[in-house]
């Protein structure tokens, strides 16, 4: 134990205190009072003596008290001055005063009033003034200083942007915690694959939000995602959801083997939904009729149709219906403008013209997910997105939930359905997917349709491709979408410039097989696959649109297309069924047809593709997708470069000008080549020879029968100048119809009972295949589920135009005048 070691007494004369503490003079404290002159009053105070704690500090530590309010005073000043230096900024309106108050106003803005980033010039000057009055004057100042006056009015503009982003980072650079702006530039930086020390450089510059802060923005999106998706469904659930499930793989990777490596692309499965907000959610079950087809797909109903309701509508060109629809009012021609339709297949909402109808209000990401959807269990697995939701919040307890999908998607869904239904309660499978109803999606249709015509008939595009755009100039065999969308725009408004005179040369009666071929291409094939999603679909134009489904079945089947040659028959039939047994489901389509859309998923692919780069992971791929889905991208889509269509409406003026003369020159020669087209047949032993193909004189190929109109399909072939009824000739008595048979008026009786019966075979084999595919095929994915493809490398394609861009009007007129001299 420690002693204490100073008992006193005070060595001061006539000390008083008593019971205080005291303590020695040591050496230190004894030059402490000789620097304070304090010995002259107490000279006798020695080195070893002892002193009253108060004594001591009153001689030894007499100057502590004094520094201290030395201290206190010049802290004091200190601030009385600042504050009087800010009175001042407050008083006199210099830059520094208006920085100040800009960044007490951006603060503010984003975390009391949790506002998000404004970066429209004109609305961030409105924005800054309402705040504080103050900043009155400040942000044009700003921009007088800047922007030099000779630039033009655009530029300007641009460079107001420039502005705005310029005062966020100064506010950011005099308050870290104004950082929404630079945030906006790190979850960019990571989108194009910066690393995080280049994020991390930049903000170091003041420039961007640190690589942790962004990575933690990223991880907080996640994880409130689910709830998100859960409140929408719980406010919201009682609308009908028109959901898109896909599969997404990640393009900048590696996606074909070689001899030293495997493919390294990453799958993903996604799933969307699009609620109509005008619709209420439909009942699995109404009046006792259900949903779901007891039969499935019937084949004897659409036979049904087809034999009453469209009697005789393929046996006209499609041309001819749309005419007779917009005579009857049915269909407005110039709902769309042309450059827009070109556009159709080009989901990047960077195309100026494309950029409203890009937008995906109100869609919600269910989900994605790393995995296949290569088999029956991938599309079970991908279904519990919707479900896990659904036993959470009950919205689709015993309503309908169609899923528009492509054909994997269509076929797996019905046969975990067929499955469910066959086997009931001992099904594996859980009884939650009733309520979805797999349908056919349009843009795959028109995507895939568009793509087989030219693929079919590539050699004819190969021909005119090098008229109009250069001899030198090379046609990939299998095109990108926004090629084909414009070599058959620009075939179809060529031939309608020439196509009452071509026609009225030809006759109503000429049956040779090219001319038969080329009529069929061009009005029927070209302009049924342009309009039928591009149009009719987005329209709404519901009955045209069905009719125009059917339609493209029929080029499906003579051309033996894989999969599309039951996609529409599934569909047709569900709807037929609906419409029957007045399933509202039937009503849901009809009156808010866009909404049924495979659009959407497409559309949320190109942007995550957009938004990642070659060196992302599949986490952080998923990240991103989260991201694009729930963060406004008011960042990029005021800065990114907009672009517009390669090709302006003048300069489609002149190609599909330069169209027609290529195909006045290619009907003139098939003119004089008449009846010179050669029959090709297998080689058989039998008597009756069986019909492969024709080598056709002007295109100088040899074509099977898929290049071929219907006719060339079916079990009785067009005989050239006769009725194929009577056997007698047409003379001038007669009409060839579409598919390429030829009747007297009297012989016709309103239907092509060939090509009739080729349609009901058809239908039959079809139904029948998919049916036994979806009973007691795999669950997996086999050859004949995937379509035929080219496996031609697609070489890259430049945007080109013509040698030369001249007025060839005057030619045109010329040509087609010179018809009557062919």
């Amino acid at each position: 134990m420690v002693t204490k070691k100073n008992f006193g007494p005070c060595s001061v004369d006539n000390c008083t205190y008593r019971n205080v503490s005291f303590r020695l003079i040591t050496e230190l404290a004894y030059q402490k009072c000789q620097k304070e002159n304090t010995l002259e009053t107490y000279p006798y105070l020695e080195i070893g003596k002892q002193l009253c704690h108060l004594h001591y500090c009153k001689i030894v530590e007499s100057n502590r008290n004094r520094n201290k309010k030395r201290r206190l005073k010049s802290q004091e000043c200190s601030r009385k001055k600042v504050t009087n230096e800010e009175e001042a900024l407050y008083r006199d309106p210099t830059f520094a005063s208006n920085i100040k108050i800009l960044t007490t106003v951006l603060f503010n803005k984003q975390r009391r009033e949790s506002a998000g980033l404004e970066l429209d010039p004109v609305q961030f000057q409105l924005m800054i003034e309402d705040a504080n009055p103050e900043l009155k004057g400040f942000f044009p100042s700003m921009v007088n200083a800047i922007i030099p006056k000779d630039r033009s009015e655009y530029n300007k503009q641009e460079a107001k942007k420039s502005i705005v982003a310029l005062c966020y980072i100064i506010a950011g650079l005099r308050n870290k915690f104004v950082n929404q702006f630079k945030t906006e530039v790190g979850l960019y930086l990571v989108a194009s694959g910066a690393t995080w020390e280049a994020i991390d450089t930049l903000s170091s510059i003041g420039y961007s939000a640190c690589a942790k802060t962004v990575m933690d923005y990223q991880k907080k999106i996640q994880l409130n995602h689910i709830t998100k998706i859960e409140d929408h469904f719980l406010e919201k659930g009682d609308c009908l959801h028109i959901y898109n499930i896909d599969d997404y793989h990640d393009i900048h990777e590696k996606r074909r083997p070689d001899t030293v490596t495997t493919s390294t692309a990453k799958h993903f499965s996604t799933c969307v939904a699009k609620p109509v907000m005008e619709c209420f959610a439909v009942p699995i079950v109404f009046n006792g009729v259900s949903v779901h087809n007891p039969n499935n797909v019937e084949a004897p109903r659409i036979c049904w149709y087809l034999l009453n309701k469209y009697t005789g509508n393929f046996d006209i060109t499609y041309t001819e219906r749309q005419i007779y629809w917009i005579s009857q009012g049915y269909q407005n021609a110039n709902t769309f403008d042309r450059i827009e339709l070109l556009t159709i297949h080009c989901y990047d909402d960077a195309i100026a013209e494309r950029k409203d109808e890009r937008s995906m209000k109100d869609l919600q990401l269910i989900g994605f997910k790393e995995q296949h959807l290569h088999s029956m269990q991938d599309y079970l697995n991908a279904l519990q997105m919707i479900l896990t939701i659904s036993r959470k919040t009950e919205y689709l307890d015993n309503y309908v939930a169609p899923i528009v999908a492509d054909w994997p998607g269509q076929l797996f869904i019905r046969k975990a359905l067929t499955h469910l239904h066959a086997l009931g309660l001992q099904s594996a499978i859980p009884k939650e997917i009733e309520s979805f109803i797999p349908m056919l999606g349009p843009l795959h249709l028109s995507l895939n349709s568009r793509e087989h015509v030219m693929i079919i008939h590539h050699s004819f595009f190969e021909q005119m491709f090098h008229f109009v755009f250069g001899k030198n100039k090379k046609l990939a065999k299998k095109p990108k979408p926004w090629r084909i969308n414009l070599l058959l725009e620009l075939t179809r408004s060529g031939w309608v410039k020439i196509k009452n005179e071509v026609m009225q040369k030809f006759g109503s009666t000429c049956k040779d097989v090219e001319y038969r071929t080329v009529i069929d291409l061009l009005d029927n094939l070209i302009p049924a696959t342009l309009d039928v999603y591009a149009v009719l679909f987005r329209s709404g134009s519901f009955e045209e649109y069905v009719e125009t489904v059917f339609r493209i079945w029929t080029f499906a089947l003579r051309w033996k297309r894989k999969n599309y040659n039951k996609a529409p028959l599934i569909f047709l039939s569900d709807l037929f069924y609906w419409q029957d047994n007045h399933h509202p489901f039937a009503d849901a389509i009809k009156n808010y047809l866009p909404c049924f859309n495979d659009y959407y998923v497409e559309n949320t692919h190109s942007r995550i593709r957009a938004n990642t780069s070659s060196n992302a992971t599949a986490e952080t791929i998923i990240k991103q997708a989260y991201v694009i889905a729930d963060h406004d991208p008011i960042f990029k889509d005021t800065f990114r470069k907009t672009r517009n269509y390669s090709y302006n409406l003048s300069t489609l003026k002149f190609l599909s000008d330069k169209t027609s003369l290529f195909l006045l020159n290619y009907f003139r020669n098939i003119f004089h080549n008449q009846n010179n087209s050669t029959p090709l047949y297998n080689n058989t032993r039998k008597k009756e020879k069986k019909l492969r193909g024709y080598k056709l004189a002007t295109l100088g190929k040899e074509v099977d029968l898929r290049h071929l109109p219907t006719a060339y399909s079916t079990s009785y072939l067009p005989k050239s100048g006769l009725c194929d009824n009577c056997g007698l000739p047409l003379n001038n008595n007669g009409v060839v119809l579409a598919c390429g048979h030829g009747y007297h008026p009297v012989c016709y009786g309103r239907r092509c009972v060939y090509c009739e019966n080729f349609y009901k075979k058809g239908i039959f084999e079809n139904v029948n295949s998919f049916l036994k595919r979806v009973e007691k095929g795999t669950d997996t994915l086999t050859q004949d589920d995937l379509d035929d493809e080219i496996n031609e490398e697609e070489e890259e394609e430049s945007e080109e135009t013509a040698d030369e861009e001249i007025d060839v009007s005057a030619t045109l007129e010329a040509a087609i005048n010179n018809i009557n001299y062919w």
